[in-house]
């Protein structure tokens, strides 16, 4: 299963341009490509009236990153944080 993750993390950042973006939808994160590393570039942020908890968005925006960081990193692509 890992490599699966590895080839699809290496062909989807292959079809990054530079200064390319990618969208993560379930939890609003936004990627670009810089260079030879993924960076994020925004979260989505918390609004009054939406059906998730503010502590609970972010909850699942920090999954959403830490997993896309570690499955990169072992396609041998960085991914930095916000200000990183």
């Amino acid at each position: 299963m890992a490599e699966d993750y590895v080839a699809w993390c290496k062909a989807h950042f292959d079809s990054l341009a530079d200064g390319g973006m990618w969208g993560i939808p379930r939890s609003g994160l936004i990627f670009g490509r810089s260079g030879d590393v993924l960076r994020l570039l925004n979260r989505m942020p918390w609004q009054e009236g939406m059906e998730i908890s503010e502590r609970r968005l972010r909850q699942e925006q920090q999954k959403d990153f830490e997993q896309i960081r570690d499955h990169f990193h072992k396609a041998g692509i960085p991914v930095f944080d916000i200000g990183e």
